[in-house]
Order: C-alpha cells, then sequence, then structure tokens
C-alpha cells in the first residue's frame, strides 16, 4: 500500500487538477490524502468551502487536512515550508501532488516553489495542471482516468460557490482530459497529465 498526499493552495484545486488519479489510487487500495493550504476565502462571499472539500474529499474516502495560510498571499518561504514539511513527516508519503510552477496565479506558484523544499526527501513528485495553469505546461507522465472521470466531475460540481466559473463546468474538465489522451493518441480515453519533477525508483 503507498500512501498519496496531494496538495492544493485552496479548495477546488486537488477536484481539478487530480482527483481522477487520486480516485484511481484509491480504488487500488491506496492511502490517499489531501492538504488544503487555505480555506479560499479569497474565492467566494458566500458559502463554506472547507464544506465543500470535506464532501469531495468524503466520495474517495481521503483524509482531509486544513490549514490556515491566507488566501491569494501564501509566501514561499518558511511558513509555507515548514507547512509541507509537518505533513511529509506526519504522513511519509511515497507520492506527492502539488500545483504546477508555471502558473497565472501566484498563490499555485509559490506553493509550487515551497512544495520543492518541503518534499525534498519524497521520493516521487508530480506537478498537475488547473485552469491557471500557462500554457506551455507540458506533461510528460500520464494517468488514465476513464474509470474516474464521472467521479471528478461529481467531486468538481461540489464546489458549487465556485459554479458560475467557466472552467468548473462539465465540459471543461471532461475537455481538457480528453485533450491530454489526444496528446498521446488515446481515443475515447480521458486521461490527466503531470509535469514528473522527481521520480526515485
Amino acid at each position: 500500500m503507498k500512501t498519496i498526499l496531494a496538495i492544493g493552495p485552496h479548495p477546488d484545486d486537488i477536484e481539478l487538477g487530480c482527483f481522477g488519479t487520486l480516485s484511481k489510487f484509491k480504488d487500488s487500495g491506496d492511502n490517499v490524502n489531501i492538504l488544503v493550504l487555505t480555506k479560499g476565502e479569497g474565492g467566494t462571499t458566500e458559502g463554506d468551502r472547507t464544506e465543500e472539500s470535506r464532501a469531495s474529499a468524503k466520495l474517495i474516502d481521503a483524509n482531509l487536512y486544513f490549514e490556515n495560510l491566507k488566501d491569494r498571499y501564501i509566501s514561499e518561504g518558511p511558513e509555507t515550508i515548514s507547512i509541507i514539511e509537518k505533513y511529509v513527516e506526519l504522513l511519509k508519503p511515497d507520492i506527492v501532488f502539488i500545483p504546477s510552477g508555471i502558473d497565472t496565479h501566484q498563490d499555485h506558484r509559490t506553493t509550487y516553489n515551497a512544495a520543492l523544499v518541503g518534499c525534498r526527501l519524497v521520493q516521487e513528485l508530480y506537478a498537475y495542471e488547473t485552469p491557471s495553469t500557462s500554457r506551455n505546461f507540458a506533461p510528460n507522465f500520464f494517468v488514465d482516468i476513464t474509470d474516474y472521470v464521472d467521479l471528478k466531475l461529481k467531486a468538481v460540481k461540489i464546489h458549487s460557490t465556485q459554479g458560475g466559473k467557466g472552467y468548473m463546468a462539465d465540459r471543461a474538465v471532461k475537455g481538457l482530459a480528453q485533450y491530454r489522451a489526444f496528446d498521446i493518441l488515446l481515443n475515447d480515453r480521458y486521461v490527466e497529465g503531470f509535469d514528473a519533477i522527481k521520480v526515485i525508483k
């Protein structure tokens, strides 16, 4: 059994970036953990985004952890690094997923930079893409999530406080997963793409 840790700056990042892959790990009997660094207070004026995260994590019985960094003001320095180090020490993950460093949202970039330090002893480290990830993102590791894409759609839809944003729509989520499948010449499949930062076997 492997221990998996996915780190997201905001409550919906994991669902958008790697929820299909996490579902697949969970289905294989692995221990799946989700760490959300903020409460997402900068992304809504109503509703409780933490409850949305709890509901989506429950879909795959993932262990969910929240921290109290300030939304839109996450630093890449000691405060964020120490939080990530805390969970790496606590959970001892075999694999960690983090947001991409080439992203138009500052919280995603700083989380990536902090995680490079906080996860320096982790043997497998992968960066996922979200709607704010740069068009220059070039994944080199792919996971077929065809059997889990409907579960991913359900998890994303739970984040109803963000429902008015176009990238939360089913067609957007499925469209990216189809595009990543076409990227590697898979027809009629759905895929999540990642940047493999470090893989030690």
